[in-house]
């Protein structure tokens, strides 16, 4: 099942559930993890920090993995607010912003690797949400380019299932540092992102699509 879960201290990022003790517990989760990575956050800092016994956490949680489990689940696989083909009324460029404001709130919380962590540790965990990306950024480029040439912002002749694999392939290798392409700082910034979307967007707008791109990304910049 996928929560949907806005903790108040990350509201500009994620969504809310019914069970509310389970809500501060992942929240804490959560800024725990972003701060500290996985591995040195334990069971027992967890408790301590949601300002409950450890027996409480074993409640909702039956071990660690589970409750990793659980993180991942609520603060990416099930985040409704990184879903691009939502957005009623928005064009396939406005939906990529509106992403962007995502990813830059996103950003700001990260302070450790999580992903190197996950990979290293819970494998499994790991592979579930490189499996999750894998086909959501797929399926989100493919209906983006499909809408985008509709609208005259994307070339006709652009294959959407050809840049919809190139895409998987760019994120996924672009913003994760293990790789050693990036730096560690540099895959938690909005510049990195900024960059591959404004070569993403290169790649397959037409004149008229590149110069809205342009004006929705200069106005976000300018704005702060």
């Amino acid at each position: 099942m996928c929560p949907e879960f806005f903790a108040p201290r990350l509201k500009a990022t994620f969504a809310h559930t019914m069970n509310e003790k389970k809500d501060i517990i992942l929240e804490k989760v959560a800024q725990l993890f972003f701060k500290y990575g996985i591995r040195s956050v334990t069971m027992d800092d967890i408790a301590h920090d949601a300002g409950i016994s450890k027996k409480t956490l074993y409640q909702h949680f039956k071990d660690k993995e589970t409750l990793i489990s659980e993180f991942v689940d609520t603060f990416f696989i099930c985040n409704p607010n990184f879903n691009l083909t939502k957005g009623e009324g928005l064009n396939a460029i406005d939906k990529v912003m509106k992403i962007r404001k995502h990813m830059e709130d996103l950003f700001k919380l990260f302070q450790s690797n999580l992903e190197h962590d996950l990979r290293r540790f819970y494998p499994a965990i790991y592979q579930t949400m490189e499996d999750f990306k894998r086909v959501k950024i797929y399926e989100d480029d493919y209906s983006l380019i499909e809408q985008g040439k509709k609208e005259g912002l994307f070339r006709q002749e652009v294959d959407p299932h050809f840049i919809a694999r190139l895409t998987v392939g760019r994120f996924l290798l672009l913003f994760n540092p293990d790789y050693g392409l990036f730096t560690e700082q540099e895959t938690h910034s909005i510049e990195l992102f900024d960059k591959a979307v404004d070569y993403h967007f290169h790649g397959i707008c037409t004149d008229k699509g590149i110069q809205y791109f342009k004006q929705q990304l200069n106005k976000i910049q300018n704005e702060n």
